[in-house]
């Protein structure tokens, strides 16, 4: 691989940045000439990440914060300048099975899922409302649209996220920060690893890497992929219940 060169960098910072989507996100990103602070709370394998992109210098700096804990979210955005892009990818899967229901499996969800999200908002938002630039990428999930089986914990945590990205574009386009969403199908990570189904339009982690960072500056609100079977969910969820 050969790195390109520009003039100028942008910095970017991600959560859950340690693995899976995360991860090749900030390849992507390194590839792309920006500067990338790779947030998880799992120092080990920040620290792998760390050393097998040694090629690109200072361009990655790691920081072990947890997105339940607002004051370390905090702590790092006091250590760095204001993000040119803000995503927002840390996030679990645990599928629930009606026999073994237990609340405290929603419980985790939603303190990761979506509370980790508007925590990891609120540390860095302050320096992007000041600088009044920036793009905030919400990762959902297309199981957000529509209820599917053993899903029942996770799918409602990222209709919030949907909800909650929806509400603030508005709230931030007057300091012309934009806000995008993005809505995945099955993505070749260790989350889904658990599922015991057959994964219809599965694409690796690299793959939804380079759509997400391809669609960053058009202008439609929602990145989802893959084309098929997004659209086909999204045909379900105009169908009446009983046919869907």
């Amino acid at each position: 691989m050969i790195k390109p060169k520009y003039d100028h960098k942008k910095i970017a910072v991600i959560t859950g940045a340690s693995e899976g989507i995360g991860a090749a996100l900030v390849e992507e990103l390194l590839y792309n000439n920006y500067e990338v602070i790779a947030i998880s709370r799992n120092l080990k394998k920040l620290t792998k990440l760390k050393s097998n992109f040694s090629f690109y210098n200072n361009d990655l700096k790691i920081f072990s914060a947890d997105v339940t804990n607002l004051s370390q979210l905090l702590s790092v955005s006091r250590k760095i300048q204001s993000p040119d892009l803000l995503i927002l990818n840390a996030g679990i899967y645990e599928p629930v099975l009606i026999e073994k229901f237990g609340v405290e499996t929603f419980e985790r969800q939603i303190k990761i899922n979506y509370l980790g999200v508007i925590n990891s908002f609120d540390a860095f938002k302050k320096k992007m409302l000041l600088s009044r630039s920036g793009t905030i990428l919400i990762m959902s999930s297309i199981a957000g649209w529509i209820g599917l089986p053993k899903a029942s914990a996770y799918a409602p945590t990222k209709s919030a996220l949907r909800s909650f990205a929806q509400c603030i574009r508005y709230d931030l386009a007057k300091f012309n920060i934009k806000v995008k969403l993005c809505s995945p199908g099955f993505v070749n990570t260790q989350a889904v690893k658990v599922n015991d189904f057959k994964m219809p339009g599965l694409i690796e982690p690299n793959i939804a890497a380079k759509l997400i960072f391809k669609n960053l500056n058009n202008n439609k609100f929602e990145i989802t992929f893959p084309w098929f079977f997004s659209t086909l969910m999204k045909f379900l969820t105009y169908l009446p219940d009983n046919l869907s």
